[in-house]
């Protein structure tokens, strides 16, 4: 019977961690009657830590028999504990286990849960500590990256990140991404973040807002942004100072040049003002 649905609940993540009891009793021959009851569920805030209690109980005391287990998944391993008695504690037994993976590629070596056939690794350098969606326990690590085993082969495994669980100095422009693996391959699924302070600049030029429409780039960056109806635009992975190379045209009167300088107070999200020559 799952109790999640019964219980109060404080806030989004207890609203989602799963509660499960369950109770049976039979009778044999001899009237002996055996009972047993139990209570399973999840707790943190990835559901990644499963408990499991069970009690037993047979009348005219032949026997009681009881167990409880913990496991924890983690992004560089599983953890599990469990101990057991029975025949009126005459019999006790703990068991204990731990299991993971490694994983060498060109980027470096990565820790992992245990490891399926075909298995995906996330590269998303510089983005330390995000949770990958729909994988309990499974993070990068301090370099960004994380193994997500056992994938689907030869269909689309979609792979998102936690954009809610980044550092305030973390972008990414695009935080899903779909990879369709091989049998027994190790696929890369690869993310592009930007590491640096974000900001919120006003450009004008000639007295007035720069056009909208008009696209950014940041000391020459691939990456581009774009210019509101008012003339602003939201940059992140700035370093402290830099040019900005404004274009809304192919004429040497539609693009400019402006600089920035980003005070060293650490703010979320900074505002500039900035002109544009």
């Amino acid at each position: 019977m799952p109790l999640s649905q019964w219980l109060q609940h404080d806030d989004e993540v207890t609203r989602h961690h799963n509660v499960y009891a369950t109770f049976s009793t039979s009778t044999d021959k001899q009237h002996n009657v055996t009972q047993n009851a139990g209570l399973s569920g999840t707790l943190l805030d990835e559901n990644n830590l499963s408990y499991n209690i069970q009690q037993g109980y047979q009348n005219h005391g032949i026997g009681e028999s009881g167990s409880a287990s913990l496991e924890y998944d983690g992004a560089k391993g599983n953890a599990n504990i469990g101990y057991n008695v029975s025949d009126n504690g005459d019999y006790q037994q703990v068991n204990y286990g731990l299991s993971g993976g490694l994983v060498a590629h060109a980027h470096g070596v990565t820790l992992s849960q245990p490891l399926g056939n075909t298995n995906i690794l996330i590269a998303a350098p510089g983005a330390a500590n995000v949770g990958v969606v729909d994988q309990p326990g499974i993070h990068t690590d301090a370099r960004g990256y994380a193994v997500v085993p056992y994938a689907t082969t030869y269909r689309q495994n979609r792979m998102a990140l936690d954009v809610n669980a980044m550092a305030d100095d973390v972008d990414i422009d695009d935080a899903v991404t779909r990879v369709v693996p091989t049998e027994g391959a190790l696929v890369l699924a690869r993310f592009k973040a930007r590491v640096g302070a974000r900001a919120l600049v006003t450009l004008n030029h000639n007295g007035k807002p720069v056009p909208f429409g008009a696209t950014v780039t940041v000391n020459d960056r691939h990456a581009e942004a774009i210019v509101d109806e008012a003339g602003e635009v939201y940059l992140s992975g700035l370093s402290a100072q830099g040019i900005l190379h404004v274009r809304w045209g192919n004429l040497p009167d539609q693009q400019c040049v402006a600089s920035y300088h980003l005070s060293s107070s650490r703010q979320i999200l900074s505002r500039q003002h900035a002109e544009c020559h």
